[in-house]
């Protein structure tokens, strides 16, 4: 199923590289997208592996540890498995655009233990 970010995408590139059509322009689109995918998976091995995008963004690949857990019902300990984890950053304009939009209304919430408590009303008023 294509979605509607890629099209935009494939006719942002077919007007920017004045393409006849727009078959060519999916075509460069994939490619970037394999050519990132492919970098990304050959170097899952390296701890520390950082892709940059100019003004786009940044891919991190970070290798946690497996950890021990205790199984509560049986009372054994086992050793997880080994992650790696692949992370994108935002960068540039796009960052800049990103605080913009989160300065709104889409602040994080606090959580109970950091929320205030709401005040009692004075026994005397009443």
């Amino acid at each position: 199923m294509r979605t509607k970010g890629r099209d935009e995408l494939e006719a942002r590139v077919q007007q920017a590289l004045a393409l006849p059509t727009k078959k060519e322009a999916e075509h460069i689109v994939n490619t970037v997208i394999e050519s990132l995918e492919a970098t990304l998976l050959y170097n899952l091995g390296t701890n520390g592996f950082t892709l940059k995008l100019g003004s786009f963004g940044k891919f991190s690949i970070r290798h946690k540890p497996g950890i021990r857990r205790k199984i509560p019902f049986t009372g054994d300990t086992i050793l997880t498995k080994d992650k790696r984890k692949v992370r994108f950053v935002t960068l540039g304009a796009l960052r800049q655009h990103e605080t913009v939009l989160n300065r709104g209304g889409n602040q994080r919430r606090q959580s109970p233990a950091k929320a205030k408590p709401l005040s009692e009303p004075d026994s005397e008023a009443i």
